[in-house]
C-alpha cells in the first residue's frame, strides 16, 4: 500500500521555508507539503530514517519556533529526483505554527496549483 493510502490526515502541497538542526548541523531547506502531523522537507543529504530533527519555522516579529520531529522515510540524491525526508512532527505545533501553515494552506486553495484565482 503507498503512503499517501496509510495516511489519515490530508496533506497540502505547500512550499516555504523550514530549517532544520541535525547532528549540530542547521541546513536552510524548505518543505514541498505538510499536515498537522507531519511534512515533507526538501533537502539533498536526509539523515537516516529514525533520526530525530528540531525543525526551525519562522515566527513573527524575528523569533523562531523549534519543533522535534522523526525522519519517518527519505529519499536521497541520485536515486530520485527530488531528495528530501519524511517526518512526523513529535508534539503538537504550536499555534503561532499552525496558524501559519493554514494561513498558507488557504492561500493555496483560493488560488489552486497555478497560483491564478479560482
Amino acid at each position: 500500500m503507498a503512503t499517501s493510502d496509510r495516511r489519515i490526515i490530508h496533506r497540502f502541497p505547500l512550499d516555504f521555508r523550514v530549517d532544520f538542526i541535525v547532528d549540530g548541523n542547521y541546513i536552510i531547506s524548505c518543505s514541498r507539503d505538510i499536515s498537522l502531523d507531519g511534512m515533507f522537507i526538501c533537502t539533498r543529504n536526509p539523515p537516516p530514517v529514525g533520526s530525530h530533527v528540531n525543525l526551525i519555522f519562522p515566527g513573527e516579529g524575528n523569533l523562531d519556533i523549534e519543533v522535534t520531529a522523526l525522519v519517518v522515510w527519505s529519499k536521497g540524491k541520485g536515486r530520485y529526483k527530488n531528495s528530501g525526508m519524511g517526518v512526523q512532527f513529535l508534539s503538537t505545533l504550536p499555534q503561532p505554527v499552525k496558524k501559519n501553515i493554514l494561513k498558507n494552506v488557504d492561500r493555496v486553495m483560493i488560488l489552486g496549483d497555478n497560483g491564478k484565482s479560482a
